[in-house]
């Protein structure tokens, strides 16, 4: 049957209303429908064309076969096509929100879906189809309100469970998340999809043992499903079992040699598995998914060829934490070329300008203009900060004792040892207790401060603040609530010249996995770093030592979200501490 003729037959069919096909065609339609989108993710888009077309044959008002099939022609080019198809899945099944949006038709979709609840607003499934929507839209609480209208509407919906707890995952809410998923797969103990989004749950919350289980449950229930195998790798990764972890994501990429979450964890596994060479030539990958964005200076990429009496613009690219990490390899670099340009967060530049005076600093946001580089003397090639280790870090012995690479300002830091010294005895400890976003596991990476008290007994110790972001009111309540006074600088949140002054002024930093963490390494402090049970990428599995930072110490959580145990060894080792800062 051609796209032709269905477009006419859905103007003599209603797209409700009809009993749903239970037939051995139907059952037989929707296993090919399946194995065709699967083919269709591959890009394999000629043998999904004809599973999905064969399908269509078989039960005609399929809607996901349809919006399937138009995804195809949309990789395949064919545009018209695919509007044909598009719009047949959407007739066939209002509700496939994601129609609407390969169609570009989201204020439609809204617009429609409201009418129709203005119409009858106990329509769960008008309700389910808004709030996936809304959450196309990125308005995860609109989303979450539809969701839970439609659960009241339809409280035996698996389906509408499971999406609400996809965003209240999303948005942090991870009890709800829980009781949703669980809700779930109690109305439906084989759904893939929930015991997917579980694991996911699982993992973002510290618990990759039972993030596997659910993950492989999943895989059981589908196997060759790309997205849940790589999510058993990095469940296993996470576990420290990292060989197995790569065997999973080889499998992947054997399949799938393009998919992206795949190609980047691998990366990270093989550099937490000191597999440097291979580590950072996966990482270069990065830019070729979206992930993150190439910036668009107009220059050669540099390879790894001489650059001797060549200018290189060496420019950021992810957040501040890793543009402080690896500007480590920056002196390499300047021993390396004839000039350097240096592009970097503006909050680093004085920092940087101070740290690699033979280099021409340029301070900004990513999303500046780049005429700046118009301004240059001709440059011969360009740089990421973050493609740097692959030149200059391929083994462990490549990376240098160097007790720092960054300066900070030599009259602030003998004035903030002034001002410290004034209050008295007793090593003074800088402290950090959060780290992270909703999207970098801020839940793994992040203390309670009330938890740190055993460590606020070490004899004569004075602490002070350096945790970003206003914590006033929990310095407030740690000093009316338990009698602990820890000091607050006053320091302009965007001045990390100021702070690196202030870090270098104290004997020690004590800090989750953060900026300040990073920053204090750079700068050459003692600095102990917590790390949770699962930590990222660029610490060790094993060991105390870091070797981006010689002056860190690293103090790990033995099992995942206990920090209880690591504040008791940090506060054992405080007690004996008697270091002061080599600045």
């Amino acid at each position: 049957m051609s796209i032709g003729d269905l477009l006419r037959r859905k103007r003599e069919q209603p797209a409700h209303g009809k009993p749903p096909d239970r037939s051995a065609a139907a059952a037989e339609a929707e296993e090919l429908a399946r194995h065709g989108a699967l083919l269709r993710q591959q890009a394999r888009y000629e043998d999904a064309a004809r599973h999905l077309m064969r399908a269509i044959e078989l039960k005609h008002d399929l809607a996901g076969a349809h919006f399937n099939l138009g995804l195809t022609y949309l990789g395949q080019g064919h545009v018209e096509d695919a509007a044909d198809s598009l719009q047949l899945a959407a007739h066939f099944d209002p509700r496939m929100v994601d129609t609407h949006v390969a169609l570009g038709r989201l204020d439609a979709a809204q617009g429609a879906l409201r009418h129709a609840l203005a119409i009858d607003s106990k329509s769960g499934s008008a309700w389910f189809a808004l709030g996936g929507v809304d959450k196309e839209r990125g308005d995860l609480d609109a989303a979450i309100e539809c969701y839970r209208k439609a659960a009241a509407c339809d409280p035996a919906s698996a389906d509408v469970q499971c999406q609400l707890g996809y965003a209240l995952l999303k948005a942090g809410h991870y009890a709800e998340s829980r009781a949703s998923f669980d809700a779930a797969l109690a109305l439906r103990p084989e759904f893939v999809e929930a015991h997917h989004n579980l694991g996911l749950l699982l993992l973002e919350t510290g618990d990759p043992e039972n993030a596997l289980r659910a993950f492989e449950r999943a895989l059981a229930l589908r196997p060759g499903l790309a997205e849940t195998r790589t999510c058993v790798a990095h469940a296993l990764r996470d576990l420290g079992r990292l060989d197995e972890a790569i065997r999973h994501y080889d499998a992947v990429l054997a399949q799938q040699p393009q998919f992206a979450d795949a190609v980047i964890n691998r990366a990270y596994a093989l550099l937490m598995r000191e597999d440097y060479v291979a580590g950072w030539t996966e990482y270069e990958r990065r830019f070729d998914f979206g992930t993150l964005e190439p910036r668009g200076f107009p220059f050669t990429p540099w390879r790894g060829e001489s650059l001797a009496g060549k200018r290189v613009l060496a420019y950021a690219e992810q957040g501040l934490g890793d543009e402080i990490m690896f500007a480590s390899c920056l002196p390499d670099l300047l021993k390396s070329a004839a000039q350097c340009v240096i592009e970097c967060d503006s909050r680093l530049q004085a920092l940087f300008a101070r740290s690699f005076p033979q280099a021409q600093i340029h301070g900004g946001a990513k999303g500046d203009a780049r005429d700046w580089v118009e301004k240059l003397p001709p440059i011969d090639v360009q740089v990421a900060l973050g493609s740097l280790p692959q030149h200059f870090r391929r083994a462990r012995a490549d990376f240098p004792a160097r007790p720092s690479y960054l300066k900070p300002d030599p009259r602030r830091v003998e004035f903030w040892r002034r001002e410290i010294r004034a209050e008295g005895p007793g090593p003074r400890v800088g402290i950090a207790w959060r780290g992270g976003s909703l999207r970098t596991r801020q839940v793994l990476r992040s203390t309670q401060l009330a938890q740190w008290l055993p460590l606020m007994d070490a004899p004569e110790a004075i602490f002070y603040s350096l945790q970003y972001g206003d914590v006033a009111a929990e310095l407030a309540g740690l000093r009316d609530q338990h009698g602990v006074r820890v000091a607050q600088p006053l320091i302009g949140a965007n001045d990390l010249d100021e702070l690196a002054a202030l870090i270098c002024g104290l004997d020690l930093v004590i800090s989750v996995d953060n900026t300040i963490a990073h920053l204090a390494g750079a700068l050459g402090q003692n600095i102990w770093v917590l790390l949770a049970f699962s930590p990222e990428w660029r610490y060790p599995r094993e060991g105390d030592a870091m070797p981006w930072y010689p002056s860190a110490r690293l103090f790990r959580q033995q099992r995942p979200r206990e920090w209880e145990p690591v504040i008791g060894q940090v506060s054992a080792a405080l007690r004996n501490f008697t270091g002061a800062p080599d600045v």
